[in-house]
C-alpha cells in the first residue's frame, strides 16, 4: 500500500502530488542486514509492525533505492531504525479563497 501524498492545488486546480518522504542517506548503523551508506526515499512504513532489538525499536519498511549518482536503483524492503526516520514533508492546507 503506497505512502498517501500531500494534496496541492495551484490555481484552483489540483496538481499533481509530491512523494510524502524526500530522499534520505542512511548510515550503515541505521538499517539491518546491509554495509555501507544507502539513500532511499521511503515509500511505505509498516507502523505495525515493530521490532526491539539491541534496546531500539526498528520498523519495517519499503522503500525505492538510489545509487551514488542518484539514478533509481531499485525497490528494496528493509529494517530501519525509528528514531533515524527523517520527518515526512508538510501537508500543505490548500488556501480555498471565496
Amino acid at each position: 500500500m503506497p505512502v498517501p501524498t500531500a494534496l496541492i492545488f495551484r490555481g484552483g486546480r489540483l496538481a499533481p502530488s509530491v512523494p510524502r518522504w524526500p530522499a534520505h542517506e542512511f548510515a550503515e548503523s541505521d538499517y539491518r542486514h546491509g554495509s555501507g551508506t544507502l539513500r532511499l526515499r521511503i515509500v511505505h512504513i509498516a507502523w505495525e509492525r515493530t521490532v526491539i532489538r539491541d534496546g531500539a525499536t526498528w520498523l519495517h519498511a519499503e522503500a525505492v533505492e538510489f545509487d551514488a549518482a542518484g539514478l533509481w536503483a531499485g525497490r528494496r524492503k528493509i529494517l530501519i531504525r525509528a528514531e533515524c526516520l527523517p520527518a515526512p514533508l508538510a501537508r500543505k492546507r490548500p488556501r480555498l479563497r471565496v
